[in-house]
């Protein structure tokens, strides 16, 4: 039974509720395990995560772009979090640039974008995976990595192109239709 008494956070809070905890666990399986499995730990932790909340978020919103750019703006901008600009959006793409990410501030005032890229940006495209596996996402940089935004494109996978048809040879020996 959900606790009627819990106050609402933003998704940005709740990342940094998560992120100091695991900053610390990080450092620690780093040096317990080495930096190659912390990362596979990490990541695979993180893409298990991620399409999770893609399913729930898919269920919440609906499954089309137009769902996403309602999760986009409601849910990871949500309280102020970061600035989306949408560039263009049709049923089969939904493509927006974030302009200014708290996310990413709060990792780079810690001094540590990389486990920010890590836990934050490394989850967008499990994520999506879970929210549709129709979709996929580009993105080639993001705040985190230094860029001056992250330019989403999410569009729907091409489908498979059609068989041609089987096709009688021409010639003496064809049939032909009456």
């Amino acid at each position: 039974m959900p606790d009627t008494h819990e106050i609402a956070i933003t998704h940005l809070q709740r990342r940094k509720i998560e992120g100091r905890v695991l900053i610390h666990f990080i450092e620690i399986l780093r040096e317990r395990v080495g930096e190659d499995a912390t990362q596979q730990i990490v990541d695979e932790t993180t893409r298990k995560l991620a399409a999770e909340d893609g399913a729930r978020w898919a269920q919440t919103y609906g499954r089309s772009t137009d769902s996403l750019r309602r999760v986009a703006e409601e849910v990871w901008a949500g309280g102020g979090s970061m600035d989306v600009e949408i560039v263009r959006q049709t049923d089969d793409h939904l493509d927006f640039n974030v302009t200014r990410c708290g996310y990413a501030e709060f990792y780079q005032e810690l001094g540590l974008a990389d486990i920010g890229y890590r836990l934050h940006c490394n989850r967008d495209h499990a994520m999506v995976v879970g929210f549709n596996a129709k979709l996929e996402l580009h993105r080639s940089q993001t705040i985190m990595e230094g860029a001056a935004c992250c330019d989403f494109r999410f569009h729907r996978k091409d489908p498979p192109l059609p068989r041609s048809p089987i096709r009688e040879p021409s010639g003496q020996n064809a049939k032909t239709s009456q």
